[in-house]
């Protein structure tokens, strides 16, 4: 439960993270194929979310 951060385990099932998530930056980076440093320079947090406007 610890490891998960979930606090409704049930014993008969197996439990997993996603290892490798891209974060919205790589997400970014791969979609546009520009540098990181462009994408980072443009993003803009809007209420709870990023975008690039």
């Amino acid at each position: 439960m610890a490891l998960l951060r979930y606090s409704k385990i049930q014993v008969d099932r197996v439990y997993s993270r996603a290892v490798n998530v891209p974060t919205f930056l790589k997400k970014l980076i791969n979609i546009t194929g520009m540098s990181e440093l462009w994408v980072a320079a443009r993003i803009k947090q809007k209420g709870d979310s990023k975008c690039i406007p």
